[in-house]
């Protein structure tokens, strides 16, 4: 009997039209790992039978959530901001800039795990499916990802694709050692790590009677955008911020060649009061959280995403889109 290999798994995303219906286009995504599952718990009724005997449990809801780790690159990651702000504003003349900003609504998503090692294909299909959450930790020696939390409505296992000939999105990665960071307008030289995390504000309790215990909708409230950044102790400047409630902006640039930039900016935030401690007689950290926020700036967001890269627009609404032809470039080695 085959084994199913996690290396030939496909993962397709697809933009749909109506909230938990397939999408009808779908993109090859390539990802590090996937933890997104459906869950329905088992209920443990109370219920005498005149013996000692259990009676047959009841189904609960269904839950669809998960993790997708992903690389952090300038080809594929308009999709995924598109999952998480819509459609972007582009401009540029190849390299062109696309930027996302918050919205008033969010764009559901299919999300599709090909099972194609099997005697039989079967595709793990999740609808109705939003981005719950974003993080991203950058800086050390490692391999630069994000994560994406998602919660999704719906789960069914297709013996088919939703999309027959999805379109494979090319890879242009993105490092570690590629990334800068202005703090206040300047640059910050001494940072040794930084951490942007993302809450969308997703409204999980809607189900509906007659649903079959599935999500009615999955809404959307406040974004809550915080994170910690970590800087060699060589001076007080970030600390006094802190200490006196200073308004301040970050803004963070991973740059590989003119043609392959992504980019997080948040151009209001304050950092959280906190003391630089001895624990030993290595050098010294200032470590700050800080929440992102808006009032007045001029994105009129409080947190933007920028890619840049050799596609000249997206429209993943429309089944037209050019987002269809897409061909990244590839990071040079």
């Amino acid at each position: 009997m085959a084994h199913q290999k996690g290396s030939t798994v496909d993962i397709l995303l697809g933009f749909e039209d109506t909230f938990g219906t397939a999408a009808a286009d779908g993109f090859v995504v390539q990802i590090n790992s996937l933890g997104v599952k459906a869950n329905r718990n088992l209920i443990v009724p109370a219920t005498l039978t005149g013996t000692r005997n259990p009676a047959a449990p009841a189904d609960g809801n269904l839950t669809v959530s998960g993790p997708i780790v992903i690389p952090v690159d300038s080809g594929i990651m308009p999709y995924w901001c598109a999952a998480m702000f819509g459609n972007p504003t582009s401009t540029g003349s190849n390299p062109y800039v696309h930027e996302y900003k918050i919205a008033d609504t969010m764009l559901s998503f299919t999300l599709e795990a090909a099972y194609e090692d099997l005697g039989t294909s079967k595709y793990d299909r999740f609808l109705g499916c939003k981005v719950s959450g974003f993080n991203i930790t950058v800086g050390g020696d490692g391999e630069l990802t994000a994560s994406l939390d998602i919660a999704g409505a719906n789960e069914s296992m297709a013996s088919s694709p939703f999309d027959a000939s999805p379109t494979s999105v090319s890879l242009a990665r993105l490092d570690n050692f590629e990334a800068a960071i202005l703090e206040g307008g300047g640059s910050l030289s001494n940072a040794t790590e930084l951490s942007i995390n993302i809450d969308f504000g997703l409204d999980l309790d809607n189900y509906v009677i007659g649903g079959s215990g599935i999500l009615g909708a999955i809404p959307e409230g406040i974004v809550g955008v915080s994170g910690n950044i970590k800087t060699l102790f060589e001076d007080t400047t970030l600390l006094e911020k802190a200490i006196n409630s200073t308004e301040t902006s970050l803004k963070l640039t991973i740059t590989n060649s003119a043609s392959s930039v992504f980019e997080i900016e948040i151009q209001e935030l304050q950092y959280e009061r906190n003391s630089p401690d001895v624990p030993g007689p290595q050098g010294l950290l200032v470590d700050l959280n800080f929440q992102g926020f808006y009032t007045n700036g001029s994105e009129a967001s409080a947190v933007v995403m920028r890619v840049t890269n050799t596609t000249a627009s997206y429209d993943v609404t429309t089944s037209s889109s050019p987002s269809a032809s897409v061909s990244a470039s590839p990071s040079p080695s």
